[in-house]
């Protein structure tokens, strides 16, 4: 079969619909990040996982706003916001209220200032700005032992989710006096190009703060942005052809993920690696070729597990860093693979029974306002304990 767009292609360019691609490599993301916190040795570089969810983000964000654009001719900021704190928030804070319950039982006093602290910051997604601060003082191996060092790039995420919408509006604006699309390409390009640059001369002069910051993040969600404005999907290749990119941009991704070692000099120039990886894979869409990638994506393993990656990467780490707090002794090699069953477990109930139901309930409906009421409080109670324990630590 050709690579010629269809109508159904067409539609899911700017991120309707389901893309088993994106649920793949949304799975290949998250078990970057998996197996480079149990297994360092086999993916030393597997933080690069977090760089491939930026670009993603960034693609499927800026297309639901230019879909919503296209169909009312206006932007809801306000349903916006709602769908993402209804879509994330719940899962995040019974995470954290866990650990927060696991830190004050298992792990000694003279930590909870670190951990809680950092805790609530993940509470208010602010805790890659607590990290980045903190790291002035602090290498980065003491800040990698808290249960929830992971936050910090969903504190990222959340920041782009807010600011994001601002930005595309703006492209709105200018497209007014340019043309829509070219507009909206100025706009984000001018944003990515300005973080790159940022990017790669914060890194040079202090990495540790570039690798926490946002503003040195913002371009890998730039180039998930830009590709959505794109034309379809690698738009005149050939099945084939897009198959080819698709497996170099898993390539790009693996090779990255198992090869590169040197964390001090990310993310400046060496970041573009797995964010171009990643952006070829959603470029060159589900290419219809015997040998492509489209097969092993779309089995229901993959897929299950592209659903599950957000409760995956939220619940992963505090399993694997509190445990020896628990035991009392480092964590054997033998353990690694149960224990790397229990995160799977944990995050398959926190998928059926947190993210699913907050997920498939409409915005305003009675039956969810419940579940709202007790997210928000059970939130309200986390803040309260990490607050009392930095008290008495």
């Amino acid at each position: 079969m050709s690579g010629a767009p269809t109508a159904t292609a067409v539609r899911t360019r700017i991120g309707g619909g389901i893309r088993p691609e994106i649920q793949a490599l949304r799975a290949l993301a998250v078990f970057a990040v998996v197996i480079g916190h149990v297994w360092p040795r086999v993916a030393p570089a597997g933080f690069l996982g977090v760089d491939v969810f930026f670009v993603i983000s960034g693609f499927l964000i800026t297309g639901q706003l230019m879909r919503e654009r296209e169909r009312t001719g206006r932007l809801d900021l306000l349903r916006f916001y709602l769908r993402r704190a209804r879509r994330l928030l719940p899962a995040a804070v019974t995470a954290l209220a866990a650990t927060t319950l696991a830190t004050l039982v298992v792990v000694p006093r003279d930590l909870w200032r670190q951990y809680l602290g950092e805790i609530l910051s993940s509470l208010f997604y602010v805790q890659n700005w607590f990290l980045a601060i903190a790291s002035a003082d602090a290498d980065r191996a003491a800040l990698d032992g808290s249960p929830v060092v992971h936050f910090w790039s969903l504190s990222v995420e959340e920041q782009f989710y807010f600011v994001w919408p601002l930005v595309v509006m703006i492209g709105f604006i200018a497209a007014a006096r340019m043309g829509e699309r070219r507009g909206m390409l100025v706009v984000l390009s001018t944003v990515t190009v300005a973080s790159f640059g940022y990017s790669v001369l914060q890194t040079g002069v202090n990495s540790d703060f570039a690798y926490y910051s946002t503003l040195s993040r913002a371009w890998e969600f730039g180039i998930g942005g830009l590709l959505a404005l794109l034309p379809l999907t690698a738009g005149g290749l050939s099945d084939r052809q897009r198959a080819v990119l698709s497996w170099l941009g898993i390539v790009l991704i693996v090779g990255s993920v198992v090869a590169w070692t040197d964390k001090g000099a990310f993310p400046g120039w060496t970041a573009i690696v797995p964010v171009l990886g990643a952006a070829a894979v959603i470029h060159a869409g589900a290419p219809d070729a015997k040998w492509g990638p489209l097969p092993l994506a779309r089995t229901r393993l993959v897929q299950w597990f592209g659903d599950a990656s957000y409760s995956l990467y939220l619940w992963h780490w505090p399993i694997i860093a509190l445990l020896p707090f628990a035991t009392g002794v480092p964590t054997p090699w033998y353990v690694l693979v149960p224990l790397l069953g229990l995160c799977v477990a944990v995050s398959a109930l926190s998928l059926r029974f947190i993210e699913n139901p907050m997920r498939r309930t409409a915005i305003g409906d009675p039956s969810g306002r419940g579940l709202v009421v007790g997210y928000t409080a059970l939130g309200l109670g986390t803040a309260a304990a990490c607050t009392a324990g930095l008290v008495l630590a």
